[in-house]
């Protein structure tokens, strides 16, 4: 569901010209365990969701829990209470929600809501508002494509059809003190459906469903089951229910580097995307293919780039993983060839220019720096500490993420904040995550300044290796409202320390680069990477040393090759992933959570 306050309606007829897809339980629970298993969909402008929701609203006050994977954000993970008011979580995660199924979970008890993530819990309301969630809600999910860009990035049609599948859902009743799951044991295990079949027992269809700022007409007909799955669509308003006939779109392409970054409409077969003869750029020779792990986003190893040039791609021949696959006919997009920025770089997050300071832009393919989520605020009042007044009236509040694309090297980050809105301690605070960790823990501003007064915080020694410099933000208090709540900015100084020399491409010997998702549910990724063609044994033993699957027995090329172990019919536990080459020997552990 949407962050602010809307008015639910349900409609019969209307111009939107896509369709999406929504199941509710038929009965409401009041507390307990929620738990789901899903593997959401991918791509700008879309959300696939879990949540509790009081659909008797609104002539009782509005309950909603929320758990929303947002097609945009491979690792943030929404986790929303909404009563009277909203109490927001955009809690960052290291793992890659949009590579495998995962489960994710939430506690509803009088006194918190626990949020869960494979069975650990990683974030917790038990404020005021807490109390307020007194209605009986149905478990819901659904998928649709929302009108805010800020939320959920630029909506583009041609990334449909798009689907989200959900392996089983599970409900445990709340009996403190006499329970036998969840925290403390104060649940009870109450049903789990594994979607074998359509329970009209328990779930209903939502048809000719919608609301404000949903682009986006729920129906019955893209709620499917199959292969043991509920595949929830979105898709035109003809080509509906769970089908793919469209060709893989070239949605845009960019030079970073001595590398071209080359984004598709959807998730690509492995071979024919890393062929080298289906990419051509006139004047640029193509040297290397490598497919990233969402499966949609290429990048071309090339030389002989030029930045004053203008350079044409063409690609022939791709399919998508579709089943029977769609292949791609001759397509082609100007490369974009952005100037590199200079350092030390200044932005002004909640305006234009300003002194030596750029001006604050959304985050977009096109763009070399940007935030991802938030709305622009600004006080009258003097600030204190600085002599840069206008900066810090000015705030970006409600942010998630901020990106800058950045030169292989060390980086220095300095955070320029000033709390304009909240005058208690504990009214607002979050975390600061750079890369892949959390640098600061529940920053609250005032703690240090209290209000109208400049606070600088400086990150130092930020290793940037894969071309753009990514800080998230994940509120621990939100504050009361909207508009003003959550993480905030009011500028930023980034700094190059040193910049660090281009990899070389082949390394010394084979090394089995990563397995991901680790843990993982059902699809587990491995790449390898290959410095000439060679006979390749990748195999999978349990911890008695058993031989469970034989993943690849043959040649593999020279590069980076992609491959897939498809666990579905295997048990949870500890597994080896072993890769054999001219009898050298590598192992790496995983974890198969189901």
């Amino acid at each position: 569901m949407n962050k602010i306050l809307i008015i639910l309606m349900i409609c019969s007829s209307f111009s939107q010209n896509y369709r999406g897809a929504e199941l509710r339980s038929i009965d409401p629970a009041l507390y307990g365990r929620f738990e789901v298993c899903y593997k959401p969909a991918q791509g700008e402008g879309l959300v696939s969701s879990f949540f509790t929701y009081n659909d008797d609203a609104p002539n009782t006050d509005w309950n909603e829990i929320d758990i929303e994977l947002l097609g945009r954000f491979p690792n943030v993970v929404d986790m929303n209470v909404i009563t009277n008011t909203s109490h927001l979580r955009t809690h960052y995660t290291s793992l890659n929600t949009h590579l495998d199924f995962n489960v994710y979970g939430f506690e509803w008890t009088p006194d918190y809501v626990a949020w869960f993530i494979n069975g650990e819990e990683v974030y917790r309301q038990t404020d005021d508002h807490v109390g307020d969630l007194i209605h009986p809600s149905k478990i819901m999910m659904n998928i649709w494509n929302p009108s805010y860009d800020d939320w959920v990035g630029f909506w583009d049609d041609r990334v449909l059809p798009r689907f989200a599948y959900y392996d089983w859902v599970r409900y445990s009743s709340y009996t403190p003190g006499n329970g036998d799951v969840g925290s403390d044991n104060n649940f009870t295990f109450q049903w789990q459906d594994d979607f074998d079949e359509f329970d009209v027992n328990r779930w209903e269809k939502s048809h000719n469903h919608t609301w404000g700022g949903n682009q986006s007409l729920f129906i019955e007909e893209n709620i499917v089951f199959q292969d043991g799955y509920l595949i929830l669509c979105l898709t035109d308003n003809e080509n509906i229910g769970f089908q793919d006939q469209k060709k893989p779109y070239l949605l845009w392409a960019r030079a970073n580097g001595d590398s071209i970054i080359v984004q598709f409409s959807e998730e690509l077969d492995p071979v024919t995307s890393q062929t080298v003869n289906s990419y051509t750029i006139p004047g640029v020779v193509i040297n290397e293919v490598m497919l990233m792990d969402n499966l949609r986003t290429v990048h071309l190893k090339v030389s002989d780039l030029n930045v004053n040039n203008d350079y044409t791609l063409y690609v022939l021949g791709i399919k998508d993983d579709a089943q029977p696959p769609n292949t791609q006919v001759t397509h082609s997009c100007q490369v974009d060839m952005p100037q590199p920025l200079s350092f030390p770089l200044r932005i002004n997050n909640a305006g234009g220019q300003y002194n030596n300071y750029v001006a604050d832009q959304l985050w977009s393919s096109s763009v070399e720096y940007g935030h991802m989520n938030g709305n622009y605020q600004f006080t009258n009042e003097e600030i204190g500490n600085t002599d840069q007044d206008e900066l810090y009236r000015e705030s970006l509040n409600r942010v998630v993420s901020y990106k800058v694309r950045v030169p292989r090297g060390v980086f220095s980050v300095t955070l320029k904040l000033s709390e304009n809105f909240y005058d208690d301690l504990g009214d607002r605070s979050f975390d600061v995550f750079i890369e892949d960790s959390m640098w600061i823990s529940n920053f609250d501003i005032y703690s240090y300044v209290g209000m109208f007064n400049a606070f600088d915080t400086t990150l130092s020694d930020i290793k940037i290796e894969d071309g753009v410099l990514d800080l998230y933000f994940s509120a621990v208090n939100y504050g009361e409202g909207y508009e003003y709540a959550g993480p905030f900015l009011n500028g930023l100084e980034i700094n190059l320390l040193e910049e660090l020399a281009i990899q070389s491409d082949n390394p010394e010997e084979f090394s089995l680069l990563s397995i991901y998702p680790n843990p993982f549910n059902n699809r587990l990724k491995i790449l390898l990477e290959l410095t000439k063609p060679e006979l390749c044994n990748i195999s999978v033993y349990n911890i008695k040393g058993q031989l469970i699957k034989t993943i690849h027995d043959g040649l593999l090329q020279q590069g980076k090759n992609h491959l897939f172990w498809d666990s579905k019919n295997t048990s949870s536990g500890l597994y080896i992933i072993q890769s054999k080459i001219n009898n050298k020997i590598k192992n790496e552990k995983t974890i198969l959570l189901k």
